[in-house]
């Protein structure tokens, strides 16, 4: 049995140096290369980094914290009611529920930008509904701008939260509710006065989740947002894929790391307080 456990641990171990650390540690030596005007050589100099301090990438990093935190808290406003009152129902809605959900993620982010794009233009999109219901004069484009991407973020994001909330709303005893309402508590004070404190771990965990899922985000700002309002990722993947600038891309892709590991320890550390 021990020899067992120490070959998993072994196997564990190795494929997260090999597709965690080792992509990191040539990520951070490339981003000290010389780049010439084809290609790049080793070296070791600083202006990649001096260069990702430009105003232009600190707003592409600010516009992809706030809209990541944004697509993240809407989805766990949007995802915990429904997956908490979705685990008290009966076993076949749950079934039929989570189909569902699990029938949203086989869409590729692409995908998902793509259909909100239409779904918020002028020619196909929700405001010929709302003209129709006379709600509306004329219909209107909505697809260009920080409020669609983050509408399509926070849909890629909610059967994510749903699929990770679901076990321990499943797990929940119903007793702690009921005592709440005995005691005189309506319902809606004992949902956020006894069940959010008690699921508080599993909620900081899914926001977290969600918030570097929303990082990664490619598509969603090119289909949906302009190029003020680009997410770092946009800029790190154009310098690495269109103009083949990999020590600029890399040290982009480490200031980026590095702070979203810092706030990511410091949500964790505070969600987390007794």
């Amino acid at each position: 049995m021990t020899l067992w456990r120490n070959s998993i641990l072994s196997l564990a171990a190795i494929f997260l140096i090999a597709g965690f650390l080792a992509p990191i540690a040539i990520m951070f030596a490339t981003s000290f290369y010389h780049r010439t005007t084809t290609h790049y050589v080793p070296g070791f100099e600083l202006t990649h980094y001096l260069r990702a301090f430009d105003p232009l990438y600190l707003g592409a990093m600010w516009n992809t914290f706030r809209l990541s935190f944004l697509a993240a808290t809407i989805a766990m406003i949007i995802a915990f009611p429904f997956t908490f009152f979705m685990a008290a129902t009966s076993r076949k809605l749950q079934t039929v529920a989570l189909v569902l959900v699990l029938s949203v993620l086989s869409l590729s982010e692409v995908i998902v930008a793509f259909s909100w794009s239409t779904a918020l233009s002028r020619s196909a999109g929700i405001s010929n509904l709302l003209v129709w219901f006379g709600l509306m004069d004329r219909p209107a484009s909505w697809a260009r701008g920080l409020p669609a991407v983050v509408a399509a973020l926070t849909y890629f994001n909610l059967s994510f939260a749903i699929l990770m909330l679901y076990p321990h709303c499943s797990r929940l005893d119903n007793s702690y509710g009921e005592a709440a309402r005995v005691m005189g508590a309506s319902p809606l004070r004992a949902f956020f006065n006894v069940i959010v404190p008690i699921l508080r771990r599993p909620l900081v965990s899914t926001w977290i989740v969600l918030f570097v899922f929303s990082m990664g985000a490619v598509a969603t700002p090119i289909w949906l947002g302009r190029p003020q309002e680009w997410m770092l990722a946009v800029h790190i993947s154009q310098q690495a894929l269109e103009l083949g600038n990999m020590p600029f891309a890399s040290a982009l892709g480490v200031v980026f790391l590095s702070v979203a590991i810092i706030l990511v320890a410091a949500v964790n550390k505070l969600g987390n307080k007794p």
